[in-house]
C-alpha cells in the first residue's frame, strides 16, 4: 500500500521542518549546552508539525553520534525512533486513554525503570487536553520530579484545558500555521521530487485550502498526484480540489451590490448543490469583502462584514445550515436597512425624527417610527402615569390585536417581518410579552436592541401602553409561512 505524502516527506532532522524555526532553533541550542528541559508542552493546531518535532527531540536526545545538533539518522537508535519500532519510546494518543488507570498502567509503572537500550525513555502524549482530572492529578508528580532517564513532550491543540499546574512544570513551545508563501515552496520541493509538473496555479489552491497546515496541504496534493499524469493543469486538479469560489464569490457579491436577495439566494443554493463547502465558500466572501474595505462601497462592505460573520458563527451541520446566510442577504438587501448611509435619497427629508438613532457603521441602528402628526402629538403631549389606570392586558386580547401590531412593523421595518410571519404570541405577564419562534436563529435576531425597541414600538401604538418583548423558542408544528418563505428565496428543506 502506497504511503501518505505526509509520511514519505516528514521532516527527519530539524532543518527540514518548515514553519517552525523558531522552536527548532531553541530546542537544538538546549541540545548543544546541554540543558535539554525534561519536559515540553507544544501547542497549536493540527497538522503544523507538532508530534513531528516531538519525534525529532526523541531522536537528538538519543542519537549516538549527533552532529550539530541534529540526529545522525544513520544509528540504530534513530532508524529505530523513525520506524517506530523502539521499546524506549512511547506515542500514547490521550484521546483513546483518558482516563487514570491508564497513565499509571503506560506512563508511572514504566517510569520506573531504566530504558531497555536508549541513553533516554521519551514519552510522547498527543492531545494530552483530552486527560481526566484525575490523570492529570496522577501525572502531576511524575511530571514535575521524573528520574533522569525519562522525557516527556505533551502535544494539544487546545492548551487551555491544560491545568496550569501541568503546564508550569514544562517548557511550553506555541506552534504557529505555516504562511502560505512557505507551504507553496514545501509543495513545489514535494513534486519536483515526486517528477511531476504541476502548475503553481493547483499548488496555490492547495495551500488556500490548507489553512496553513502542512498536513491538510500534502494530503490533498497527494489527491492531485493520483491523477496519474505527468503535468497537472487546474482543468485536470479541479476532478479532486474542493470547487473554486472566486467566480461564484464575485458573482455572489455583484447581485448583494444590487439589493438582488432572491438572485443572491437562489446562487448560494445552487452553488451549495453544485458540492461548494459552505463555511469554505463564507470564508472565501468574507476575504474579499475585506479587500473592498476601503472602497467606494465601504459603508455597505462594513455592514457586510458584520452581518456575515454573525452568520459564519451561526453555522449549523443539519436542518437548513445555509439559513443563517440567507437571513443576512435579506436583511443586507433591504431598502430600510440600506439606509445607513448619510445621505438621503431624492424626495426625503433631511431632518432625522427624533426616534432615528445613528451612532455609525459599527454601531446600533433603529428603524424609525413613522408615526401620523396626530397620534405623535398625542403620544407626547400624554401623562405617563394614565398607563397605570389601564387594565392588565390578557393573552387573548394581545392575540386578537396582534394582526395590527404586525402592521405597524411591516410599515416601518421591511425586514422584520420576514421573521414575525413565523411568531406566535405565547404569554402575556403585566407589561411583558413572550413571542415565540421555531428557529433558535430568529430568537437571537427579533432580541436584538434595535429590532425589539421596534417591536415595543409598534405594540405600544396599538395597544396605547407600553410593553416589554421577549423572543423566546417555541417548538412549533413545521409552519408553512416558513416554508414558502424559503421556497421564495430558492432555499429548500432537508
Amino acid at each position: 500500500m502506497a504511503q501518505a505524502l505526509y509520511r514519505i516527506y516528514r521532516p527527519a532532522t530539524f532543518a527540514d521542518v518548515v514553519g517552525q524555526e523558531p522552536v527548532a532553533t531553541t530546542i537544538q541550542n538546549q541540545f548543544r549546552t546541554g540543558h535539554l528541559a525534561h519536559a515540553y508542552v507544544f501547542t497549536g493546531p493540527r497538522g503544523i508539525g507538532k508530534t513531528t518535532m516531538a519525534r525529532l527531540v526523541a531522536k537528538l536526545a538519543n542519537c549516538e553520534q549527533p552532529k550539530d545538533a541534529e540526529p545522525c539518522n544513520a544509528c540504530e537508535a534513530c532508524r529505530e525512533i523513525a520506524s517506530g519500532t523502539s521499546l524506549d519510546v512511547f506515542e500514547i494518543d490521550a484521546a483513546s486513554n483518558t482516563d487514570v488507570e491508564n497513565v499509571r498502567e503506560n506512563i508511572i509503572k514504566s517510569v520506573r525503570f531504566a530504558p531497555n537500550r536508549l541513553k533516554k525513555k521519551v514519552f510522547i502524549i498527543d492531545e494530552v487536553h483530552m486527560l481526566s482530572t484525575s490523570a492529570f492529578n496522577a501525572l502531576l508528580k511524575t511530571l514535575e520530579e521524573p528520574p533522569e532517564h525519562v522525557l516527556f513532550v505533551l502535544a494539544t491543540t487546545e492548551i487551555h484545558k491544560v491545568p496550569e499546574t501541568i503546564i508550569s512544570r514544562c517548557q511550553r513551545f506555541d506552534f504557529r500555521r505555516i504562511l502560505p508563501e512557505v507551504l507553496l515552496k514545501r509543495l513545489q520541493y514535494i513534486v519536483k521530487q515526486e517528477h511531476v509538473d504541476v502548475e503553481t496555479d493547483v499548488l496555490e489552491q492547495i495551500v488556500k485550502h490548507s489553512g496553513g497546515c502542512a498536513r491538510d496541504a500534502e494530503s490533498l496534493l497527494g489527491q492531485v498526484l493520483a491523477l496519474g499524469d505527468k503535468k497537472i493543469t487546474m482543468q485536470e486538479a479541479s476532478l479532486v480540489l474542493p470547487a473554486s469560489n472566486e467566480m461564484m464569490v464575485k458573482q455572489f457579491l455583484d447581485l448583494l451590490y444590487q439589493k438582488n436577495a432572491a438572485g443572491a439566494v437562489s446562487d448560494l443554493n445552487t452553488f451549495l448543490e453544485q458540492g461548494v463547502d459552505l463555511k469554505v465558500f463564507m470564508d472565501d466572501m468574507l476575504e474579499a469583502l475585506r479587500a473592498r474595505l476601503f472602497g467606494p462601497e465601504s459603508v455597505f462592505v462594513r455592514e457586510a462584514l458584520e452581518r456575515f460573520l454573525e452568520a459564519r458563527a451561526q453555522i449549523k451541520t443539519d436542518h437548513l445550515p445555509q439559513l443563517p446566510i440567507e437571513l443576512a442577504i435579506v436583511e443586507l438587501c433591504d431598502p430600510v436597512l440600506s439606509s445607513r448611509a448619510t445621505t438621503p435619497s431624492a424626495g426625503e427629508p433631511r431632518d432625522l425624527p427624533e426616534d432615528f438613532k445613528y451612532q455609525g457603521v459599527d454601531s446600533d441602528y433603529v428603524a424609525p417610527i413613522i408615526e401620523r402628526p396626530a397620534e405623535r402629538a398625542e403620544a407626547i403631549s400624554a401623562d405617563s402615569t394614565v398607563f397605570d389606570t389601564i387594565p392588565i392586558i390578557s393573552l387573548d386580547e394581545v392575540r386578537k390585536k396582534w394582526p395590527q401590531v404586525f402592521e405597524q412593523i411591516r410599515e416601518c421595518n421591511a425586514s422584520l417581518p420576514l421573521f414575525m410571519q413565523t411568531c406566535e404570541v405565547c404569554g402575556v405577564n403585566g407589561e411583558h410579552v413572550e413571542l415565540g419562534f421555531g428557529y433558535d436563529l430568529y430568537v437571537q435576531t427579533v432580541n436584538k436592541d434595535k429590532n425589539r425597541r421596534v417591536i415595543e414600538e409598534a405594540f405600544e401604538r396599538v395597544l396605547g401602553r407600553p410593553m416589554k418583548v421577549k423572543a423566546v423558542v417555541k417548538k412549533m408544528a413545521e409552519d408553512e409561512t416558513v416554508i414558502q418563505l424559503i421556497e421564495q428565496f430558492g432555499g429548500s428543506i432537508g
